[in-house]
């Protein structure tokens, strides 16, 4: 089958002819790719490395690159696996890349994104920037009728966001702040609106992205490049700052900065991912009594099937985040190499279907 294969960082390859997935097994389901993004840690791995296993395989898929990348998806159903019965041959379906072992004790609490041995498929197992790609069934969320296939592929970035904003405890008339403007957190604008915040503050590099951050729902986009940004920020808080503060700008001093603009009592909630050890002024979380709260991923039976119907029932329209479409075999070029370029470009979904594009 067709795929893009990763082998290691700067490596990655089109395969015409890559070994076929393997055959779904029971409680699993075989996919026909549709759409594909491409997401930040997909160019992470491609530039650094660091998620994708290269030198040992994973210790529960036993999957090591090189591997077939990517893990924000929508497809049909191909093949059913033994004892699946709530889905049928051919049926659109989002798909959920996070499975847990099922049996630990956070899987029995509905919370696989946090088992010890949780799997992203695109990650740590075989995805879908290929013809074909195995979940389990439970992984896979129906696209309501009206919901067109390259906009579900979405669903995954959008999850992430509606996880950090559920996390958040944001309630109604809650004045909302969100550090960066790419995917994360531009779904995270339009999370914030569905769940009722009184204004959304931008704070982003300008250019492109902020003008995208306005059609999602921010009130307001600061220019960080700018000097007077912060006396903007204050003045628009009446100096009090903001009740919750999302971080996606993915680097130490959006982390920091996220928790400066965090209001006294308010909750700043930490979604990209930074590896390296943050400083953190510890009077100011204490003495403003501030909530730090981390958020990872999202679950296929609560922030997965929502994403979904936020989109098919018209309250989030991402698409004026897709910047681009591209055949598999030019995935590279004018995907992974283009995002890696120009700061216009926002999500790239990537098909094998070369009569899609």
């Amino acid at each position: 089958m067709k795929a893009l294969v990763f082998y290691k960082p700067g490596d990655i390859r089109y395969e015409p002819n890559w070994a076929d997935a393997r055959d779904p097994g029971p409680g699993e389901v075989k996919i026909a790719t549709s759409w594909c993004g491409i997401c930040g840690t997909d160019l992470e791995d491609f530039e650094r490395g660091g998620v994708i296993p290269i030198e040992k395989p994973n210790p529960v898929s036993g999957r090591m690159a090189p591997m077939v990348f990517g893990h924000e998806y929508s497809g049909r159903i191909a093949e059913l696996g033994a004892g699946v019965k709530a889905l049928k041959e051919g049926q659109r379906v989002a798909v959920e890349c996070v499975k847990g072992c099922g049996k630990c004790y956070w899987c029995q609490h509905h919370q696989n994104v946090l088992c010890e041995s949780m799997v992203s498929i695109g990650q740590q197992d075989d995805g879908g920037m290929a013809e074909y790609f195995v979940a389990p069934a439970e992984n896979c969320v129906p696209i309501p009728k009206g919901l067109d296939e390259d906009v579900a592929a979405m669903a995954e970035p959008l999850a992430v966001a509606v996880r950090a904003v559920r996390k958040s405890r944001m309630t109604p008339g809650d004045l909302v702040t969100v550090i960066g403007a790419g995917a994360i957190g531009l779904c995270g604008i339009a999370a914030a609106r569905v769940a009722g915040a009184r204004e959304v503050i931008v704070i982003a590099h300008g250019g492109h992205r902020a003008e995208i951050a306005k059609k999602m729902g921010a009130h307001h986009v600061l220019n960080s490049r700018d000097k007077k940004w912060m006396e903007q920020y204050m003045d628009l808080t009446h100096g009090l700052k903001s009740d919750v503060v999302l971080d996606t700008g993915g680097t130490i001093p959006a982390i920091q900065l996220a928790v400066q603009l965090t209001a006294k009592k308010g909750r700043c909630v930490m979604v990209s991912v930074v590896a390296d050890q943050v400083p953190l002024g510890a009077l100011d979380i204490l003495l403003n009594e501030k909530e730090l709260i981390g958020s990872v991923g999202h679950t296929f039976e609560e922030e997965y099937p929502w994403s979904v119907q936020y989109m098919a029932d018209g309250r989030i329209d991402l698409t004026p985040l897709i910047t681009g479409k591209v055949y598999i075999e030019n995935a590279i070029k004018d995907g992974l190499l283009k995002l890696q370029k120009d700061r216009n470009e926002i999500k790239v979904l990537v098909t094998p279907h070369k009569d899609w594009v």
